[in-house]
């Protein structure tokens, strides 16, 4: 009987690892169809600050656009700034969707949905996103050829050590400003502390409202060495009724900026430099310097 008890322990083990690893190989897969995806990182080409004065977007050459304070013959459409909003109105040249048909009408441009939107001309895609109280285009390539050459991201085994139980004390109606690579201040929502412990030390890192999920910026021991020099960002589940949930670092990601210069990254605030190494997770992406 004691040695069927050990056997049925063993082997529930055994299942519970085989389905973590295997949920782990999916998310690999799909990391890599995100980063290759028509939004992903990979075709990025370009992040262009806009202004007011000079509303029209325009064909500069083959390889690029850009802005103009008139209407040209390369015009693509006119930029009109809201409030809190930015409106395209395109021209014949420009298609909102990947049809024959050219869209006349003003649309709404920012802010709308990740990757619900866009604007097509040639091989580019485009869209509005807003850093620092600063409007910006960011240019893709639907061309790019990192898309052939892109190489899946290394990363470590999976490792169930890795993997804690961890209480989240919620915070209420406070906010944070975070630094990105760039040098802006970003406003967050302060969702709350979660609590952890590894080998009897107790640590805490600081979990940030990201489109209404609980979200994580950290560095730690390994950072510019095995992992992305600036840190690595992880999502985690809501909390039970307890407050309980689990902080899984084997899903830990690299941000954008270790895949192109052309995103705007915002770094581990203090609070969330772990002093220990976590060897789970993406690694440092193969070619980046």
């Amino acid at each position: 009987m004691k040695y069927s008890l050990l056997l049925l322990c063993l082997l529930t083990f055994v299942s519970v690892s085989l389905a973590q690893e295997g949920e782990f190989e999916q998310w690999k897969i799909k990391r890599t169809a995100e980063l290759t995806g028509e939004d992903g990182w990979l075709n990025l080409v370009g992040l262009i600050w806009m202004e007011a004065h000079s509303p029209y977007l325009e064909e500069v050459n083959a390889s690029s656009l850009g802005f103009a304070e008139k209407s040209g013959s390369a015009t693509l459409g006119k930029f009109y700034f809201g409030k809190d909003s930015v409106w395209f109105e395109p021209t014949e040249l420009a298609l909102q969707k990947k049809s024959n048909s050219p869209q006349s009408k003003r649309m709404l441009v920012y802010p709308i949905p990740y990757g619900s939107g866009g604007v097509y001309f040639k091989n580019w895609k485009w869209s509005i996103i807003q850093r620092g109280g600063k409007y910006a285009l960011r240019l893709r390539d639907l061309n790019h050829p990192n898309l052939k050459n892109f190489t899946p991201t290394p990363t470590f085994d999976y490792n169930s050590t890795y993997r804690f139980a961890a209480k989240l004390e919620p915070k209420f109606n406070q906010r944070i400003e975070i630094p990105n690579v760039l040098g802006q201040l970003i406003t967050w929502k302060v969702v709350g502390v979660l609590q952890f412990e590894r080998e009897g030390q107790k640590f805490e890192l600081l979990v940030l409202d990201e489109l209404g999920k609980l979200f994580v910026i950290f560095s730690d021991g390994t950072s510019a060495l095995q992992t992305y020099p600036t840190g690595r960002y992880l999502y985690v589940n809501p909390p039970d009724a307890k407050g309980m949930t689990t902080l899984d670092f084997n899903y830990a990601y690299n941000p954008p900026c270790a895949y192109t210069e052309f995103a705007t990254c915002p770094i581990p605030p203090k609070s969330n430099r772990l002093p220990i190494e976590i060897l789970a997770g993406e690694k440092i992406p193969e070619g980046h310097e």
